[in-house]
């Protein structure tokens, strides 16, 4: 035969789809960005969040997406931060952000993410949701009032992308044989 059966036609779509976008999500993504004269807080080791959430990951099921974040101070420490821990820090007072507790600062551990170390950064795996970029400082006196940000997205495709990709090839094949 000189040409294709609907099945097949659409079956053959189906493979070559899924083999393209299996292919680009091994390739992945990546995008680089800086933000310049972000303004820091002077009350020592509290956190100061950003109003605007992070872009979320819809995809999440099907595409993952790696933050690397780093910055020109070392005097800071920046963490990421669900909406309910966001609520929990804005709503200390001054005197029990100056207290002796870990609530809040560097220290605490129930942040998505913590970055203590201006070269090292932080690493953090984007999920859907809100979440949001805290900023603190290490010192009683920052040794500046801005900070500049660098950061990296790394965009692939997820092991349930690759599961349901093969899933589709799978179906291609069935249909490119069903007459």
């Amino acid at each position: 035969m000189s040409y294709l059966h609907r099945n097949a036609k659409i079956g053959t779509g189906l493979i070559a789809l899924s083999v393209i976008i299996c292919l680009l999500g091994t390739i992945g993504f990546t995008t680089e960005e800086s933000v310049e004269g972000v303004p820091t807080p002077n009350v020592p080791n509290s956190v100061f969040f950003a109003d605007e959430p992070i872009q979320s990951n819809p995809l999440a099921l099907f595409v993952t997406a790696n933050a690397e974040v780093t910055w020109d101070r070392n005097d800071v420490f920046l963490v990421v931060a669900d909406a309910d821990k966001k609520a929990q820090c804005d709503g200390l007072t001054l005197i029990e952000q100056m207290g002796n507790n870990e609530l809040c600062t560097s220290g605490d551990n129930e942040f998505e993410a913590v970055g203590d170390d201006n070269q090292a950064g932080v690493s953090w795996n984007v999920k859907s949701g809100e979440y949001f970029v805290g900023i603190g400082t290490m010192t009683e006196t920052p040794d500046d009032f801005q900070l500049n940000i660098d950061y990296t997205v790394d965009i692939s495709l997820s092991a349930t992308g690759y599961f349901v990709g093969f899933i589709f090839i799978i179906i291609g094949y069935s249909l490119t044989r069903y007459e």
